[in-house]
C-alpha cells in the first residue's frame, strides 16, 4: 500500500479581514471593470510559514460600483530548497488565492439585487504583479 506524501506547499487556510462594497442602483450600466491588486506577504522563516495579503479594488466606470476586498491566505512549506521557494510565494499561492476573491465578490454581488459582477481569471505570473510583490515581502 502506497503512504501519501504531504505536499510541500500547502494552502492552508485564509480570511477575509475587509470588505467595502457600494453600488449606485440608479446609473446605467457599463460592466467595465478596472481591478486593481495590491499584494504583500510576510515570510515566517522559523515556523516555515507564509502569509500572503492581497488587496483587491475593484472599480467601475462613472462610480457606479466598488468593492475593496482584503484577503489574507495561510500557507505551510517544508523542505524547499530556497531557489525554488520564490515561484512558490510569487506565483503559486497569489494564482490559489485570487479564485476565493472571485468567488467573494460574485457571491457579494449576486445577494445585493443588481447583477453579478464576475471577474476575470487574471495571470497571477505576470512580471509587474511579481515584482510588485517581491518589493511587498517581509520575513520574520
Amino acid at each position: 500500500m502506497e503512504t501519501i506524501q504531504k505536499s510541500l506547499f500547502r494552502f492552508t487556510d485564509f480570511i477575509i479581514s475587509k470588505s467595502e462594497f457600494y453600488r449606485n442602483p440608479f446609473e446605467r450600466e457599463q460592466n467595465t471593470y478596472n481591478i486593481n491588486i495590491i499584494p504583500s506577504g510576510i515570510i515566517f522563516e522559523n515556523d516555515k510559514k507564509f502569509q500572503l495579503n492581497l488587496e483587491v479594488v475593484v472599480t467601475e466606470e462613472n462610480d457606479r460600483f466598488k468593492a475593496v476586498v482584503v484577503i489574507i491566505g495561510f500557507f505551510e512549506f517544508f523542505d524547499i530548497p530556497e531557489s525554488q521557494l520564490t515561484n512558490y510565494f510569487y506565483t503559486n499561492a497569489p494564482a490559489i488565492l485570487f479564485p476565493y476573491v472571485r468567488a467573494y465578490v460574485a457571491s457579494l454581488t449576486a445577494l445585493s439585487g443588481m447583477e453579478t459582477v464576475n471577474l476575470p481569471p487574471i495571470n497571477m505570473s505576470a512580471p509587474e504583479f511579481r515584482e510588485q510583490l517581491i518589493q511587498n515581502i517581509s520575513k520574520q
